[in-house]
């Protein structure tokens, strides 16, 4: 039973938003061992839907084993996205990782470690400069798997989040670094950074729309992050961030 965002197969068939979640499906088989499925989503051009875990996800393109904080594991990490790899077969989930905050500057130490772990892409938080930005890439150049799409045949793929106002202002500069797979927003810090009431505040949306401008008309992908008070929420907000124009979404649900 495949699950799209929250929704199971048989219950999008009688949804009124099964055309979106039909369009989402992604088709897997044990041959696509070697394919990163969001690259190849996003080639084909198809929305990516994932979540943040440490675990793989049926149904879902990504999952982020998020590293932002603490203290840095690779053992631990190496672990987790074994985990993806169930029964021995293909990838049903591509790991992401996200980097400790505090290698922003120089994180080519942690990403080899990474890259040799087996990682499918990375995601590089609070970019707010384009020297941060090509540190990121470089790092991840260090690796047998290319970046994609500076190498149209690249398995590893470059999630770059934005999440101030600096990072913002920078980023038609931090666009000229490339390499960059995804554009991703951090609408939580962005809040924290101006003093917003929350993520989904006026002030951060319409900076959230300022930054999809700029994706769009770059034709860069990019990504958000949903967290809904229900399935039901989680539902329509991925439908509407699709038709607004995002191509990655990381979907979560608040537990009741």
């Amino acid at each position: 039973m495949y699950i799209v965002g929250h929704m199971t197969l048989s219950r999008c068939l009688s949804s009124a938003g099964c055309l979106i979640a039909l369009a989402i499906l992604p088709l897997v088989t044990a041959q696509e061992e070697s394919i990163n499925r969001v690259i190849q989503q996003l080639q084909e051009g198809r929305p990516v839907i994932g979540t943040f875990a440490r675990s793989p996800r049926p149904g879902l393109d990504f999952a982020v084993i998020d590293e932002q904080y603490g203290d840095f594991d690779i053992d631990r990490v190496r672990d987790a996205i074994a985990g993806f790899r169930q029964g021995g077969e293909a990838f049903t989930t591509a790991p992401i990782v996200r980097t400790p905050l505090a290698v922003r500057d120089a994180p080519q130490e942690v990403v080899a470690q990474l890259v040799d772990a087996g990682v499918y892409g990375l995601m590089f938080p609070d970019v707010e400069t384009k020297a941060q930005a090509l540190a990121a890439i470089t790092s991840m150049r260090n690796g047998p798997d290319d970046v994609w799409p500076l190498n149209p045949n690249g398995k590893l793929l470059a999630m770059i989040q934005i999440e101030s106002p600096t990072g913002i202002n920078n980023l038609d500069q931090i666009l000229e670094v490339p390499g960059i797979g995804v554009i991703f927003l951090g609408p939580t810090d962005i809040a924290t950074a101006i003093g917003a009431e929350g993520p989904n505040s006026p002030r951060v949306e319409s900076l959230v729309q300022e930054v999809l401008q700029v994706c769009l008309r770059e034709n860069i992908a990019c990504g958000y992050p949903i967290v809904a008070a229900s399935p039901i929420d989680a539902e329509r907000e991925t439908a509407r961030r699709l038709a607004e124009g995002f191509k990655v979404l990381a979907v979560m649900t608040r537990a009741q």
